[in-house]
């Protein structure tokens, strides 16, 4: 029976035959509108003096990406499961409503880890070793292990640019307006299908503006903007309109929100080159359903725009109207 009981960090093996080819039954679990997660300590070794913590109550964005990451990638095990566990997790969403699991994961790395739903806790799901181990460097410390990483080591000159935008049709100036990582990380990520499986560029991100010789003429703190750290997962064009009727170029940027569309900001573009957020009142990003992930052309109505969403608790698609009010977009009602 002990040997049951840890079969997780003894004999890893084991999971290799145990595993199906199914996905977590959890759904996808989308780390933006993950507002913290609070792990409870409670060691298989009940005799360990030295804990990393009790109780931690975590808000990083990339600690959040990491969770989600692991279980996204987690695989389910055949059987009934008796175990032990090391932590009790409770996600806690935006709109206040929670998830309560049960993660077994150890200090040693190169072992995979353990997830449980507390409601269904005893069917298990298993977290690869390369997600496993992200969690033990975040939860007790010491450096990471990438052995996947071996050999590839990029060096780059400059900022990396996943945007350049040329404005001689939107101002009629030979300038450009571009969206560049200038501090981050580049991975792949090809074993588990998702919508942020592939490429990936996370980190921190700046808008620019820069001249027909590349001169740099504004920049703007993108990342500043959003709570969560920024990812994109390839190439994309800027798309503009003029959304307040004030003959500047406005703008969207968004990122990944569900299945059924995406999170997107207003920007705008003045006639001075500097660039500066539009407000939109009761919502801090706009939630759109459109082919563009990262960036999309609303419809410009007399003085606003309309955006429509697929409303899953409706079953069907609700459009919405906003209005340029003073300084900031008011939804129509």
């Amino acid at each position: 029976m002990e040997l049951i009981r840890r079969f997780l960090l003894i004999v890893p093996l084991l999971l290799t035959v145990l595993l199906t080819g199914c996905q977590n039954a959890y759904g996808f679990i989308n780390a933006r509108w993950i507002t913290e997660i609070h792990l409870e300590y409670s060691p298989l070794d009940r005799e360990q003096k030295e804990a990393p913590f009790e109780s931690k109550i975590f808000t990083d964005a990339l600690f959040i990406k990491d969770v989600a990451d692991a279980m996204n990638s987690s695989k389910r095990i055949l059987g009934d499961l008796d175990y032990d566990y090391d932590f009790r997790m409770k996600l806690t969403y935006g709109d206040g409503y929670t998830e309560d699991y049960i993660v077994n994961l150890g200090s040693a790395k190169g072992n995979p880890g353990l997830l449980l739903s507390a409601d269904r806790s005893s069917t298990g799901y298993t977290i690869p070793v390369k997600y496993a181990d992200r969690l033990r460097t975040d939860i007790f410390g010491g450096e990471q292990a990438a052995p996947e990483a071996e050999g590839a080591t990029i060096t780059l000159d400059s900022p990396f640019s996943l945007s350049r935008n040329p404005l001689i049709s939107v101002t009629g100036q030979p300038e450009s307006l571009n969206l560049e990582l200038i501090n981050g990380k580049y991975s792949e990520d090809w074993t588990e299908p998702s919508p942020l499986a592939g490429r990936n560029w996370s980190g921190q991100y700046r808008l620019t503006v820069t001249g027909e010789q590349g001169d740099i003429l504004s920049t703007y703190p993108l990342s500043g903007q959003y709570r969560e750290t920024l990812a994109f997962d390839g190439f994309f064009q800027i798309e503009f309109g003029d959304y307040n009727g004030d003959g500047n170029p406005d703008f969207t940027i968004g990122q990944y929100g569900s299945s059924n569309g995406n999170v997107f900001k207003l920007f705008t573009l003045n006639k001075d080159r500097s660039i500066e957020e539009l407000p939109v009142n009761h919502t801090p990003e706009l939630f759109v359903s459109a082919s563009g992930k990262y960036s999309v052309k609303l419809t410009e109505t007399a003085g606003g725009f309309k955006a429509s969403h697929y409303d899953n608790s409706l079953g069907k698609q609700v459009e919405n109207t906003y209005r340029w009010v003073g300084a900031a977009f008011q939804k129509v009602q």
